[in-house]
C-alpha cells in the first residue's frame, strides 16, 4: 500500500454552510460585515446538499456593495503539514453576460490559490481542491469572491468546504526490504575492495 490511510476529519467548521439566520453561516464571519451576501440563491442543490452561501457582483448596482466573502480561524495545525482543501462552486442568477467567469480567491495563512471558473449560463456546481503547508498551527481560511469583467449581477456560490491533513507516504515493507539489501550490498563491495 503506497499511502497511509489517515483520518480525514474535516478542520473547517461548518463547511456545509448551514445557516441559523441573516449573514454569514454559521462559524464564519463575512469579510466586509456590513456587505451583502446571499443564502441558497434560487436553490440549486450542490453535491453537498442543504444550504449554501453566495456572494454577488454588485459592482455596477452603487450605494450598494457585497460582502466580499467568508473566513474562519482553522486550529490544531502542524508547521509544515500539507493540508487538502476541496470545495463546490457555481454561479447563477442571470445569463445578461454568459461568457463572464467568476472564482473563489482562497487564502490560507500567508499562500493563496484560485477555485475554478464558472459561469452563470452553465449553473452547474463545480469542485476545486488544492493543497496548503501550514506556516503555523493558527491560520485564517478566506473564500473571497473574484468576478471577471463583466459578471454583474451573477452570484457566486460556495458548499461542501472541506479541510484535512494530506495523506502522508507510509513506507511499505517492500521498500524497507530493497533499502536494507541495498545497504548490505554496498556492505560486501565495500569488504572486497583491498585496502589502500
Amino acid at each position: 500500500m503506497p499511502f497511509a490511510a489517515q483520518a480525514a476529519d474535516n478542520l473547517v467548521i461548518n463547511g456545509s454552510m448551514n445557516f441559523s439566520g441573516a449573514g454569514a453561516p454559521t462559524g464564519w464571519t463575512l469579510v466586509v460585515p456590513t456587505g451583502e451576501s446571499w443564502q441558497s440563491f434560487e436553490n440549486h442543490p450542490s453535491p453537498d446538499a442543504g444550504s449554501y452561501f453566495g456572494i454577488q457582483d454588485l459592482d455596477s448596482f452603487a450605494p450598494r456593495f457585497n460582502a466580499v466573502g467568508i473566513t474562519q480561524v482553522v486550529s490544531g495545525l502542524q508547521i509544515g503539514a500539507s493540508y487538502e482543501l476541496s470545495f463546490y462552486s457555481m454561479s447563477n442568477h442571470t445569463s445578461l453576460s454568459p461568457n463572464a467567469l467568476q472564482q473563489w480567491r482562497v487564502t490560507f495563512g500567508t499562500q493563496t490559490q484560485t477555485g475554478q471558473q464558472t459561469t452563470a449560463s452553465v449553473q452547474t456546481w463545480v469542485q476545486s481542491t488544492m493543497t496548503f503547508t501550514a506556516t503555523a498551527t493558527v491560520q485564517a481560511l478566506t473564500f473571497a469572491a473574484e468576478f471577471l469583467p463583466g459578471s454583474y449581477p451573477e452570484i457566486l456560490n460556495v458548499d461542501g468546504i472541506s479541510l484535512s491533513a494530506a495523506a502522508v507516504p507510509e513506507v511499505s515493507m517492500q521498500h524497507l526490504l530493497l533499502a536494507g539489501l541495498v545497504g548490505i550490498g554496498a556492505l560486501k563491495l565495500r569488504r572486497r575492495r583491498p585496502a589502500s
